[in-house]
């Protein structure tokens, strides 16, 4: 009886302790999408919400339709030397884009882990597009 107690309460720890994970990115479970060309326009600090803030827009360079719901990803840098990550997130972009298309995206990144207001001068890189 006893053992079952300290198991209840282990488990009743580690399920209080644990926290939301951030975003998966990079995966080689997720199917890249050719043919697409990225361009950043910009990036900001949104201090306020400690959040990093990317937007730009991405086209279909290939001769394929990107059926949708499909997704844009890029990883967070503390700077434009792109040496040290913060972590990475997505967004879902809900049109299909026909050859020479193209559509806008925003992600944001915030974490529990990193104080992000401590990296105002932050890039962004390995942008791609996926199915999930």
């Amino acid at each position: 009886m006893k053992h079952i107690l300290y198991l209840a309460i282990f488990i009743s720890i580690t399920i209080i302790s644990c926290e939301e994970s951030d975003p998966v990115v990079g995966s080689t479970q997720d199917t890249s999408i050719p043919n697409l060309s990225f361009v950043v326009d910009t990036t900001y600090l949104d201090a306020a919400n400690s959040r990093l803030v990317a937007k730009g827009s991405v086209k279909n360079s290939g001769n394929s339709q990107v059926t949708s719901p499909w997704y844009v990803e890029c990883q967070f840098y503390t700077n434009s030397s792109r040496t040290t990550k913060l972590g990475g997130n997505y967004t879902q972009i809900g049109v299909p884009l026909s050859k020479g298309q193209s559509a806008f995206w925003t992600i944001n990144y915030s974490s529990s882990n990193v104080d992000v207001n401590n990296y105002p001068n932050f890039a962004v890189g390995d942008l791609r597009g996926i199915y999930k």
